[in-house]
Parts: C-alpha cells; sequence; structure tokens
C-alpha cells in the first residue's frame, strides 16, 4: 500500500498523527503573459545582453516563436513574433557560431528539419536556416560532443531513433552517427554520468509497450558506442538532472505518466543508477525544473501537470526524502513545459510555464522564506 492510499484509508490521519504540512508557499503568480498559440516550450535566457533575464517560447499551433525581453521586474515587453517552419514543438539556447550573441535552435516537426536561427543583436535574428532531419524530429539536447568547441544536438526521431548534429561553428551542421532509442522520446539530458571525461546523453523513452530511460556514452569524438537500460517500464517522460545528494556524482530525477509518479534515481558514478526512490507530484506531470527553492541547501523539484492544470513544488529533506504532502499553483490551462529564471532581479529563481491550451506563458515569482 502506498503512502496517499496508507493515509487515506486511515482518515486523513497517520498512526495517529496529522499528516505534515505542506512546504513553504514560496510563489505567488505574477501575470500572464500572451505568446503564440499553442505554447508547447519554454526556455530562458539573456537574448539581448542587457543582464535581465528574457524567454523564449514554441507555439506549435501558429508555427512561431515568441520572444519576451524581460524589464527585470517580473514584467516583460509585448512579444515579438518569429515565423518558422511547421510546429515547432522544442528549442535550445547557445552562441553557435561564437560570436557571444545568443542563437536559437527549434524543431519543426511538420517539416522534418531543425531551424536555426542566429543572433545579430539589437534584438534581431538571421533569416531561419534549415537542417533535415529524419521524420518528426521530437526533443533537442545540447552538447558538445566532439570536444571541439562547438555546440552539437542530438535530436530524438518520433520513429525509436535519436541523430547526433556536429557543429561546425558557423551555424552550420553535420549529420553524425544515429541510434536506436527503442521508443519515442521527448525530453533527454547530458552529463558525465560514467565520470570518464566526455559527455553522455540520457533519454526518457517511452511508448504503449516499453519505456526505459536509455543513457548513451560519449567517446568524445562525436559517438556513442556503447548504450544502456535503466528505470525500465517505469513510463517516464521527462528528465532532469543534478547532483541531488552532494555526492558529485549527477543523478537524474524522472516524471512518469504510469501512475502519476516522480522518481528520483541516484548515480553511482560509473554510469549506473541505484534504485530509484518513487515520491509524488501533480495529475499528469510532464516537465521538470530542479533547484534550491527553500533556501535550505537542498535541490527540490518542480512539476508542470499537464492534466490538473499545475505546477508542483516538492521539497528535498536532508536525509534524502521528499516532502509529502506537496504545494500546488493553479496554472493556465495544459501546461507542458516550465522553466526557471531570476525575472525580478532579486537573486531568486522564479518559474515561467508554458500554458498550451490559452497560448500564454504563466509568470510564478519567488517569496523569501522566512527563517
Amino acid at each position: 500500500m502506498g503512502l496517499l492510499s496508507a493515509f487515506l484509508l486511515t482518515g486523513g490521519v497517520f498512526g495517529g498523527c496529522d499528516l505534515p504540512p505542506k512546504p513553504p508557499d514560496v510563489f505567488f503568480k505574477f501575470n500572464s503573459v500572451q505568446v503564440g498559440l499553442g505554447p508547447t516550450y519554454v526556455v530562458t535566457a539573456d537574448l539581448d545582453l542587457d543582464g535581465e533575464t528574457d524567454l523564449i517560447s514554441a507555439n506549435s499551433r501558429d508555427h512561431s516563436l515568441s520572444i519576451l525581453y524581460g524589464r527585470g521586474n517580473g514584467s516583460f515587453k509585448p512579444s515579438s513574433a518569429l515565423p518558422v517552419p511547421l510546429e515547432p514543438s522544442a528549442l535550445v539556447v547557445t552562441d553557435i557560431n561564437k560570436d557571444g550573441l545568443p542563437d536559437i535552435i527549434a524543431n519543426s516537426r511538420g517539416t522534418n528539419s531543425l531551424t536555426v536561427l542566429l543572433g545579430k543583436g539589437k534584438n534581431s535574428f538571421s533569416k531561419a536556416q534549415s537542417i533535415p532531419t529524419g521524420q518528426v524530429p521530437l526533443s533537442i539536447t545540447l552538447g558538445d560532443f566532439n570536444e571541439d568547441g562547438f555546440a552539437d544536438v542530438a535530436v530524438t526521431l518520433t520513429f525509436s531513433k535519436m541523430e547526433i548534429y556536429l557543429g561546425k561553428g558557423d551555424g552550420r551542421f553535420s549529420k553524425g552517427a544515429t541510434y536506436e532509442t527503442g521508443s519515442r522520446s521527448f525530453s533527454g539530458v547530458t552529463a558525465d554520468f560514467n565520470r570518464d571525461g566526455h559527455l553522455d546523453v540520457a533519454l526518457a523513452v517511452h511508448s504503449s509497450n516499453a519505456s526505459s530511460i536509455r543513457l548513451y556514452f560519449g567517446q568524445g569524438d562525436g559517438t556513442f558506442p556503447t548504450s544502456s537500460k535503466i528505470a525500465q517500464g517505469l513510463g517516464c517522460l521527462a528528465l532532469a538532472q543534478a547532483d541531488m545528494n552532494g555526492d558529485g556524482f549527477t543523478d537524474l530525477v524522472a516524471a512518469s505518466g504510469s501512475g502519476d509518479n516522480l522518481y528520483f534515481l541516484p548515480a553511482n558514478g560509473d554510469g549506473t543508477f541505484k534504485k530509484e526512490i518513487a515520491f509524488a507530484g501533480g495529475g499528469g506531470p510532464i516537465a521538470l525544473a530542479l533547484d534550491d527553492f527553500d533556501d535550505d541547501k537542498q535541490i527540490d523539484v518542480t512539476v508542470a501537470n499537464s492534466r490538473s492544470s499545475t505546477f508542483s513544488l516538492i521539497t528535498h529533506n536532508a536525509n534524502g526524502s521528499f516532502h509529502f504532502p506537496v504545494r500546488d499553483y493553479v496554472t493556465g490551462g495544459t501546461p507542458l513545459m516550465l522553466t526557471t529564471g531570476d525575472f525580478n532581479s532579486d537573486g531568486m529563481s522564479d518559474i515561467a510555464l508554458a500554458s498550451n491550451s490559452e497560448g500564454t506563458v504563466d509568470i510564478f515569482l519567488r517569496r523569501r522564506v522566512m527563517k
């Protein structure tokens, strides 16, 4: 019997004790900013290099990117739209051509391609460049996989593949190897999981009859000759990575579509992981962000819940456990992605969420925790 079931069956008490209090109420909804139709992804970056955090959303229904330039007080200038090829649903920001200006890479599910937009300064971008991919690109994961100093990307495809594209440092990319994933993947992260000095890739792969976290171990030359599977059958949809327990190893946190569970997978530091630790969020967990949100020097978890139109704060205790019950915050309809950034320049991490059904990005600012 699970923790929540035991609580309900005992009439709301654990062994005669009241349910522990929720985590501190550290967020408040500041505003909602209109973007394009059907935002599916949102990331933070300082696009105009003014020291304030900006936001970019990928809008799948009107085939655009919305750029929101931050004012540094939690508000944003009215969004400007960049038209892109059909159905963008993921994006990353990095300096592709080493000119000191942030550039954007987005997928195009409708044209089987990546779109590269090079920053030109003065809030402008170059004409979109298209990179053909395999059928229906889904997620984009950044990393310098061949260690030449230029950004590369790992792109997952609907038909169970991961493709590697190696950056040439001028906005162009060359096609690298293709790897089988076993199922579709909408989420990936990079880190040196086996501590050999080379970047690896972890993907949450999921289908109706198979799911796992697939680990691809890099050789530093842009190839990933060996791989392994963990968390098989858990239905993981989204991944995030951080050193959650302070042991110097990069751990994984996963959100699952099976039972609305979240999982913490502690790393052993050699590319293997200890048995997963399950904890709870909200209904339909779909995207994750990790940070110390309650100022206790422990990495906490926030998760966007697509079915319940909320995001949950799950605080991480010093003993390694995760707090239950969680603190939920009501968002716009169907949040599909969340990101962190200091939107009001107070030194604390805030939250922005892409509300898919309402065409908005919702801004939640942090309150300082009273000790």
